[in-house]
């Protein structure tokens, strides 16, 4: 059987619909949806009515969708926080059944095919320990790739070093069951075998951020117990996703969330995780260390940050 798996849509219908038809192109059986669908960029209610028509699929929800569980619990005067605001954006305009949709997914999902067992979760404590393995984190990914550039070929052999080099990460991957893993959370394309486990990161369909602005995708086909990965990047209309913050609202919403998610669009570097970390600066020198800031803080980060 053929696998499309697809991660980290994160509210860009444009690149999903692309890769939904690359994946159809090319004869996939099955879809395996692991996180992460609806913030981020504006179109998250799009991107979750094309999901709920797929015919045959496997979905789970990833950090995203978790943060949806903790904005229900809250009194929706509460939901200020300028830095929350591509989170609030998300979750304010999925219809009530999306919502519900998303919120009703399984974490975690194990299926069979021909005796191997496929592992589905959003992210794996193996690659995001701590201390972290900085290949397998986009900020660094990216002051990695401005100092000395290296291939995609390249970083699949040097994050795949870096892991196996890790203290406890083989005794780690020994510990588990023999099988397929996939994982995705990072939106950086990756996969590897060791030893039987078979582990593959489809990267992130609408937000990429390993250098390369195509929507991101892998394919799994298991013949008679035998698994073989295809890498995939799909064209799409970059312009459309950017136009779309426009036109939705989102960047009068949330201007300066919008120039990011522009720059990570157009760039495919993660611009985020920079802004983020700067946040967290600007917050502990002001003595706030919880998420999110308030708008106090707020403004000082925007007022400080250089980058746009």
């Amino acid at each position: 059987m053929k696998y499309a798996i697809i991660s980290d849509i994160h509210g860009n219908s444009h690149a999903f619909e692309a890769v939904l038809a690359d994946a159809e192109a090319v004869g996939v059986d099955k879809y395996l949806l692991i996180g992460d669908y609806a913030s981020s960029f504006s179109q998250g209610n799009d991107v979750v009515n094309a999901i709920r028509k797929l015919k045959s699929a496997v979905v789970i929800r990833g950090n995203g969708e978790d943060y949806f569980f903790a904005l229900k619990e809250k009194d929706p005067q509460e939901l200020t926080h300028e830095q929350a605001k591509p989170i609030y954006w998300g979750y304010r305009n999925l219809s009530h059944d999306n919502l519900e949709y998303l919120l009703n997914l399984p974490k975690t999902e194990i299926i069979t095919d021909s005796g191997v067992n496929i592992h589905l979760a959003h992210a794996m404590d193996l690659f995001y320990r701590e201390p972290r393995i900085e290949l397998f984190r986009s900020g660094i990914f990216c002051r990695l790739m401005e100092a000395t550039p290296f291939t995609h070929g390249e970083y699949l052999r040097l994050a795949r070093e870096a892991l196996l080099a890790t203290p406890g990460a083989i005794d780690e991957i020994q510990s588990l069951p023999v099988g397929v893993y996939l994982f995705g959370h990072n939106h950086l394309q990756f996969y590897m075998e060791y030893e039987g486990r078979l582990f593959v990161n489809p990267g992130s369909c609408g937000e990429p951020l390993d250098w390369d602005t195509r929507a991101a995708y892998t394919i799994l086909t298991i013949t008679d117990g035998v698994s073989q990965v295809e890498e995939r990047r799909v064209e799409y209309n970059i312009q459309a996703a950017i136009d779309a913050l426009d036109s939705s609202g989102f960047t009068e919403y949330a201007p300066l969330w919008s120039k990011i998610m522009k720059l990570e669009a157009a760039e495919a570097k993660d611009y985020f995780g920079q802004f983020v970390a700067h946040i967290a600066e600007t917050g502990r020198k002001m003595g706030e260390t919880q998420f999110p800031v308030s708008n106090v803080v707020w403004e000082e980060v925007v007022r400080t940050w250089g980058v746009i």
